[in-house]
């Protein structure tokens, strides 16, 4: 074969290669894009609204200790608030705070769980509590109101009303608000509060105000 026949293949041989490299090169970066695409955060992704409803704070992150039966004698019970401490931000920092993205909350929920598995409503844990709430959170302000976590029925009913004084019951609570924004779309946030419940033998006369 011709010396030119040779190296006029050579040459044509290094750009076939070069053009199937930088092609796979581009497929490898495309794909990456693709990937990154559908890796968005999951506070971005849960809900269509603009913004985020977030609970900053529950009982200022203490744990709370519910006494199942109030009084030097326990002759009654009471119920127990917290205050919970919520915001609403942009998803989008860069985008502009609008009336329309202010949270109105409506409704919560409270459920209990243990760490040890067992969690039959009624005979591990108290029966879950809903309620109707009706507070407007300003998008980038911050608002604490107080909150029903334990009613005094709970206290009732088992498990609670079978605590004697030598036992602790310790759940977790967990708290989830709802609601939407002025444009119409749903928002939810959680968030966990400890409760020890116990007969601490007080000698309240009344129920302790939040």
């Amino acid at each position: 074969m011709p010396l030119r026949s040779l190296i006029h293949d050579g040459r044509g041989a290094k750009r076939a290669a070069s053009v199937a490299a930088k092609t796979a090169l581009a497929g490898l970066v495309l794909g990456f894009g693709i990937a990154m695409a559908g890796c968005s955060a999951d506070y971005v992704e849960s809900n269509t609204a603009p913004v985020n409803l977030i609970i900053r704070s529950i009982n200022d992150g203490a744990q709370l200790d519910s006494d199942v039966r109030n009084g030097e004698l326990s002759t009654f019970v009471c119920e127990n608030e917290v205050d919970v401490s919520v915001t609403v931000r942009n998803k989008n920092p860069n985008s502009p705070a609008a009336p329309s993205s202010d949270v109105q909350v409506d409704s919560y929920e409270v459920r209990y769980m243990r760490s040890d598995g067992r969690g039959v409503e009624g005979v591990d844990v108290p029966y879950r509590i809903t309620g109707t709430l009706s507070t407007t959170v300003a998008i980038d302000a911050d608002l604490t109101f107080p909150l029903e976590v334990v009613r005094r029925q709970a206290k009732l009913d088992p498990p609670l009303n079978n605590i004697a004084q030598t036992t602790i019951l310790t759940v977790n609570a967990q708290v989830t608000l709802y609601g939407k924004t002025i444009s119409g779309h749903r928002v939810t946030a959680s968030g966990f509060l400890q409760i020890d419940f116990a007969d601490f033998g007080d000698k309240d006369t009344s129920c302790p105000t939040n």
